[in-house]
């Protein structure tokens, strides 16, 4: 026979029942998986900090967690913006503190006014049997930490440090995209990354597996960055069947002149009238152009802009120069190098046909581009 508890130990099985239970439902809040949880804090708050830095105009500073203390690192323009961004990242989460969740302090010793550089360009690129990391990073932290994750994703090749620090990065995540580029790259066997501002770049070889991988890795980047993936399996580039038989990472000036020909046998860009405002309809062949330009921008490249006859000579030359500056403008965007970049109005002057006809005139009106070592 099982006999009942007496009504004062029944309480205090009750209360015991009643206390374990809100210590276990306290556990799992902390520890269950949401972004208030204990071992999420630390991301999420970084999340936060990097949004607030950002928002108050500091988008190339390092941010580092330690808990939920901050560890800011990097360039300002001036002494006083310490003090600024100390209170954006303090104040990323409201007031803070340990059980509230938000930011408890913030180290800026690693913080100091500098150079900042427009644009803030830096690469990784593979050259037989070493690897060169060049450009600028916004800290001596980021720099050391690069050139690790450079001697893990690369084991068997010689790193080369060509690096230097200034400010100006996109964005806190820049060290973030730069180690993703670097193991993205690793798995291809030639090739080059680089981040331009918020552009991120991959041009090279790789088996199927290999661009797959790649495009998993940065196809879709978080913002402000966004990806441009010039990559070819096995020397095929898939997205651009015009352009096979084409080696455009070893190839001449005349090899890479040829492939912009045959994308432009069958395309045209087309502006507004009398514009240089490129029409929306012409980004896929812009984009095509610009995978081009990418693996060819060891040359230089000149893009040319003609008109037809109608109008004066001297508003069509100027047309034709803007016209061309707007596609260079385009390319750069894309993360071609702008020093190799030209661009160039040649007005009415070099006519593929006859102005007589509106069809010679449309043939005339065009875009070409003259790859020169």
């Amino acid at each position: 026979m099982i006999r009942s508890a007496d009504p004062a130990t029944q309480r205090r099985l009750t209360l015991i029942t009643g206390v374990g239970g809100v210590i276990i439902s306290g556990l799992l809040g902390l520890l269950a998986p949401h972004n208030g949880a204990v071992w999420r804090v630390p991301g999420v708050l970084k999340e936060h900090v990097a949004t607030a830095l950002s928002a108050e105009g500091f988008p190339g500073l390092d941010v580092e967690m330690n808990g939920q203390r901050a560890i800011l690192r990097g360039i300002v323009e001036d002494e006083a913006d310490i003090d600024a961004a100390r209170e954006a990242a303090l104040k990323a989460t409201g007031g803070g503190g340990a059980w509230a969740g938000g930011v408890t302090s913030v180290n800026v010793a690693g913080l100091r006014a500098g150079t900042f550089e427009r644009p803030f360009a830096w690469s990784i690129k593979r050259e037989a049997s070493r690897i060169v990391l060049s450009g600028a990073v916004p800290s001596e932290n980021a720099r050391v930490d690069l050139m690790a994750v450079a001697a893990q994703a690369f084991p068997n090749a010689q790193a080369i440090d060509d690096m230097h620090v200034a400010g100006g990065a996109a964005s806190p995540l820049f060290s973030d995209m730069a180690r993703a580029s670097m193991r993205a790259l690793a798995q291809l066997g030639s090739g080059e990354a680089r981040i331009v501002d918020s552009q991120i770049v991959v041009i090279g070889d790789g088996s199927q597996a290999g661009v797959e991988a790649v495009r998993a890795a940065l196809g879709s980047p978080p913002a402000p960055f966004r990806s441009r993936l010039a990559v070819t399996v096995d020397g095929l580039d898939l997205d651009h069947p015009e352009l096979q038989g084409l080696n455009l990472s070893e190839g001449d000036a005349e090899t890479c002149e040829r492939a912009f020909d045959r994308l432009m046998e069958r395309n045209v860009i087309t502006f507004a009238e009398g514009s240089s405002a490129i029409a929306p309809a012409s980004r896929d062949v812009l984009n095509a152009l610009a995978s081009v330009a990418l693996r060819c921008d060891r040359f230089s490249i000149e893009v040319a802009g003609h008109t037809d006859t109608s109008g004066s000579r001297d508003l069509n030359m100027e047309l034709s120069r803007r016209r061309a500056d707007a596609v260079a403008a385009y390319l750069a965007g894309q993360g071609v190098a702008r020093a190799r970049l030209s661009a160039r109005g040649y007005g009415p002057d070099r006519p593929r046909a006859s102005n007589a006809t509106q069809a010679g005139q449309a043939a005339n009106r065009r875009i070409e581009f003259y790859v020169s070592s």
